[in-house]
């Protein structure tokens, strides 16, 4: 039999181990473990258990088999998440379409093939993992949600500026938290790795683009060093966390966009929260300002 939930709390008592999983109907379920596979199961994180039934004094329901959710299939894994999780408003189907589409608007083939390269190299990563812990896009399939919003919002930027090169416009954007794959723990309950605390998103990306440009055959590429400029300077300021200030159009305009679209998920999320005629709980990402809903 199966049986797929959230673990919400590991007792013991007589050597066995108790979970108590939740279902996607928050029906409660007690289910036994040996204690070597219980080692591996972590509060909070959603499994799929395949059980017996013991038949005894007390029937009990004795796991012989079980997956993680985030080890499910790629194509399965959206759709179980969301069962348990908050999830992109965009399915993630639909967010790799997206994605690929603006692939698809990049002319120049070197720019064209780092990034193809990149988002194919970490694929599930990209559409399953959020694009923070806590602050902004926060949930499953936030990441690549976060960059189609950038890329939607950018359009505007570049009929408006013609001189922006819109190749490195999209790239810069689809291609700007690709270090997240490495810096975030995993899609769910995520935390920062070793990686991403000692080295961060912004040079872990940086590296990504050399190593891709290096594969690719492209490392003395202009194309390539200017992505890699687009990546480190993103953040805009040192104390934001950029190691360069943006130096190129494309650049500056990378973290205009970030940083709006960062903020405004955010504001949107309060404001569904907020009363008419009143003010949203202080912001952190908008320096902890309270934004007032108008009453019509």
């Amino acid at each position: 039999m199966e049986l797929t939930g959230i673990v919400t709390s590991i007792s013991t008592s007589d050597g066995i181990y108790n979970l108590i999983v939740s279902d996607k109907d928050k029906t409660i379920a007690n289910l036994k473990i040996s204690p070597e596979d219980a080692k591996n199961i972590k509060v909070g994180l959603a499994y799929s258990f395949q059980y017996e039934i013991v038949f005894g004094e007390r029937n009990t329901k004795k796991v012989t088999s079980y997956t993680c959710v985030t080890d499910l299939p790629f194509e399965l894994q959206d759709k179980t998440l969301r069962e348990f999780f908050k999830g992109s408003p965009i399915e993630i189907k639909d967010a790799v379409k997206e994605i690929n589409k603006y692939i698809d608007k990049i002319k120049n083939p070197v720019i064209k093939d780092i990034t193809k390269y990149l988002i194919d190299l970490y694929h599930d990563q990209y559409f399953i993992y959020p694009a923070a812990s806590k602050m902004h896009h926060a949930y499953i399939g936030g990441l690549a949600h976060h960059c189609i919003g950038m890329l939607h919002m950018s359009e505007g930027f570049i009929e408006n500026y013609p001189f922006l090169d819109s190749d490195y416009v999209y790239a810069g954007i689809m291609l700007h938290d690709i270090g997240k794959s490495i810096e975030l723990s995993g899609a769910v309950h995520t935390e920062y790795t070793v990686k991403g605390q000692l080295l961060g998103h912004l040079v872990l990306g940086a590296i990504e683009i050399s190593n891709a440009a290096t594969h690719l055959g492209y490392q003395n590429k202009e194309e390539a060093l200017l992505l890699e400029h687009m990546l480190i300077s993103h953040h805009g300021v040192p104390q934001f966390g950029s190691p360069k200030k943006p130096l190129t159009a494309e650049a500056l305009v990378l973290w205009y966009i970030d940083t709006i679209d960062s903020k405004f998920r955010v504001l949107g999320e309060e404001l569904e929260k907020t009363n008419n005629g009143e003010f949203t709980e202080a912001i952190g990402v908008i320096d902890k300002s309270k934004i007032y809903k108008p009453n019509n």
